[in-house]
């Protein structure tokens, strides 16, 4: 029964996955249109493709909340199809960003041609900086690779070491810098969010090559290669294309951080582990990640959204994650909650009614902004829910 279950088994989105990478070529394709017709215009196609079009296609195509079936997922792991779709995204991003860097140097544009330039490989940035959380939780060699020099496109080598033994360990609680308090704007989160993520990551190599007998500032510190090979990068294209070029480079990291920064932020907002007798936190669980099922943004970050099966088997990939019914879910996509997120009124809108009702009303269990705690509680608190699970 097992077998013919993993043999009769198809995923039905295997040969939609390649889009992500697909989609990476849309900054190219609007700079040949541009270099045809001369508009600028075109050039604001990527973000308004996946932050005007893709809601509004979300909402005709829905939501997916099927799972493989436990026997298929050794097949599908092994599959290397998955891998190579997720692995194509390292010479399409690189391609994006240097013909970025040739288009600037290279064409008399205004302040608006320059500024959709860098938004546009700005977003494809954030999407490599996604493929490669994805493939950064594999062992292999090949994957490592990828991963890195996708991370150190955007200034960000330090992240797999920070995401997988710093985030992964400490989500949840107040300890981890990439948890988003209840009340707290997204760009109060940013402040403590990516500073902190770098100090983590370095704390982690520090500590690893101490027991070593080495420096942090070895060279077999991975935060201090990656960042070598990101100035070492930008440095050599704009030797190449010239100044014009830096604060497209500088621009377009950052813009690819913050993104990353959106991602954290939703995905663990307010929610918290609570603490067992002995004082260590509970183990991560489903109800601890915000979760989307919605089937074309899925699609366009390699499952990132089923995030509740990635904290629980964070070397299970994308392909593989699963639906949980016990999950909290997100009202739409991430590229809805991104925009939402940017608004504070609206994202505190719709997202604290939502912590509240994950919560049964008890918000001692919330991740609560402590300046905030008082409001917060006025609004949502109901101490006979907590009366009423005790008994």
């Amino acid at each position: 029964m097992a077998d013919t279950a993993a043999t009769d088994y198809v995923d039905g989105k295997k040969w939609f996955w390649p889009l992500a990478t697909i989609l990476g070529f849309l900054p190219v394709a609007s700079m040949w249109v541009y270099l045809q017709t001369g508009s600028e215009a075109w050039l604001w196609s990527s973000p308004l493709f996946f932050y005007v079009l893709v809601p509004i296609i979300e909402t005709f195509f829905g939501e997916d909340e099927n799972n493989p079936p436990r026997e298929a997922i050794p097949a599908l792991r092994d599959d290397p199809f998955y891998r190579w779709a997720a692995f194509s995204a390292l010479p399409v991003s690189y391609l994006n960003w240097i013909v970025g860097a040739w288009f600037i140097a290279t064409q008399d544009l205004s302040l608006n041609g320059y500024i959709a330039i860098l938004v546009a490989n700005g977003l494809m940035g954030a999407g490599a900086l996604n493929t490669a959380h994805e493939v950064g939780h594999r062992r292999d060699k090949m994957s490592l690779f990828v991963a890195r020099y996708l991370l150190c496109l955007c200034g960000m080598g330090h992240f797999r070491i920070e995401h997988n033994l710093g985030h992964h360990v400490q989500v949840a609680t107040p300890e981890d810098s990439a948890t988003a308090m209840m009340g707290e704007t997204f760009y109060a989160f940013v402040l403590h969010e990516l500073p902190g993520g770098y100090k983590r990551a370095w704390g982690i190599e520090k500590k690893r090559l101490a027991k070593k007998g080495k420096s942090a500032f070895s060279l077999e510190n991975e935060v201090l290669q990656n960042t070598l090979i990101t100035i070492f990068f930008y440095t050599a294209l704009t030797a190449y294309f010239g100044w014009a070029i830096l604060p497209y480079l500088l621009g377009g990291a950052l813009l690819s951080n913050l993104m990353l920064s959106s991602a954290n932020y939703v995905e663990h907002y307010g929610l918290m582990r609570a603490k067992r007798d002995d004082g260590r936190y509970e183990r991560v669980q489903p109800h601890h990640s915000w979760n989307a099922n919605h089937i074309v943004s899925n699609i366009m970050m390699f499952h990132l959204q089923r995030h509740s099966d990635h904290h629980a088997h964070a070397e299970r990939p994308y392909q593989c994650l699963r639906h949980f019914d016990t999950s909290p879910q997100l009202p739409a996509g991430y590229f809805t909650m991104f925009m939402a997120a940017w608004n504070p009124p609206i994202w505190f809108k719709i997202m604290d009614p939502l912590v509240a009702e994950q919560m049964e009303g008890d918000m001692t269990k919330a991740y609560i902004k402590p300046s905030k705690r008082e409001k917060i509680f006025a609004k949502y608190h109901k101490p006979e829910s907590s009366l009423q699970a005790a008994e």
